[in-house]
């Protein structure tokens, strides 16, 4: 079974060398990597001519990550494809279990985006890591997922093409496409043992920022449909509860699966801190109502 690994690129020199390392290790003839960049030097350029086994593919224009990732999908050759993030460094055994879920009959599934440690170990990268991921190992089991983050997300090939891949639209292109198909009736799945590491590098204010960002985007994504003012006062009066259960829901999988005294003392705590920030996102999206929002 051929699989694709394709990566968007704007700028990207700055991890990619270390991710495409970590392909390297473990790839062989049945898989091909196809980097879409749109940088505006040839500093990726001169990354991927190290590597032969790179299909390297130049866009004039800068574009938004789906669209890079929809560029690369066509261009490939697999019956899955795997996109990643250039930040993202694959474990030793990643590239073999997702070929034997894929043999196995999963049509998408995610993989578990841990911490790299060794790049970044500070306060605000174990914020964002927890925040979004949450997914280490110990004990996990394969599990129904509702959306997937596509800094690491496999699917068939077959099956992104029939939804027409990733919509073009700023930023969360990963959950708009995985909120299409789980509506389908086709199941979206978690998978414990395929990991990536990835880097987590930015100053909290700008990872509560994204936070922010996520909740307003959320609010197009998954409820902008709602568009009586009666459904939407129902929904911002709804929303401090809905809230505190995800919130909840994250420091319950994290206390779990990553116990530690600092996460129960310090990390549990401050996720909701996090939480206000998403909340006061999407009632941003629900009062300024200027779509789904550009900036990370």
């Amino acid at each position: 079974m051929k699989l694709s690994i394709v990566i968007p690129s704007y700028c990207a020199e700055k991890y990619l060398r270390s991710c495409l390392e970590s392909v390297d290790q473990q790839s062989d003839t049945e898989t091909e990597v196809i980097i879409v960049d749109c940088s505006p030097n040839n500093n990726v350029a001169d990354i991927c001519a190290d590597f032969s086994f790179v299909k390297f593919i130049k866009e004039s224009q800068r574009f938004n990550p789906g669209e890079g990732r929809n560029i690369g999908a066509k261009a490939s050759s697999g019956e899955y494809l795997i996109f990643i993030d250039a930040d993202v460094v694959l474990e030793e055994n990643a590239l073999n279990n997702i070929r034997k879920h894929a043999e196995t009959g999963y049509k998408i599934f995610g993989a578990a985006l841990e911490l790299n440690t060794t790049s970044n170990d500070d306060f605000a990268a174990h914020v964002e890591h927890y925040y979004f991921n949450h997914e280490s190992q110990s004990s996990r089991q394969i599990t129904k997922r509702r959306n997937l983050s596509s800094a690491f997300m496999i699917v068939e090939k077959e099956l992104f093409l029939k939804f027409n891949g990733f919509s073009d639209i700023p930023r969360m292109q990963d959950t708009e496409l995985t909120e299409r198909i789980g509506d389908s009736g086709i199941d979206i799945y978690f998978m414990p043992d395929v990991i990536g590491f990835q880097i987590q590098d930015s100053r909290l204010g700008k990872v509560l920022k994204k936070i922010s960002i996520t909740g307003n985007n959320i609010f197009f994504i998954c409820y902008s449909h709602r568009r009586t003012m009666l459904s939407r006062f129902i929904l911002c009066l709804l929303l401090p509860l809905m809230t505190l259960a995800k919130i909840t829901r994250i420091n319950i999988r994290n206390l779990r699966y990553s116990f530690s005294l600092k996460m129960l003392f310090i990390y549990t705590p401050y996720m909701y801190v996090c939480g206000i920030y998403w909340m006061l996102g999407f009632y941003r999206g629900v009062i300024k109502n200027d779509g789904v929002a550009s900036g990370r």
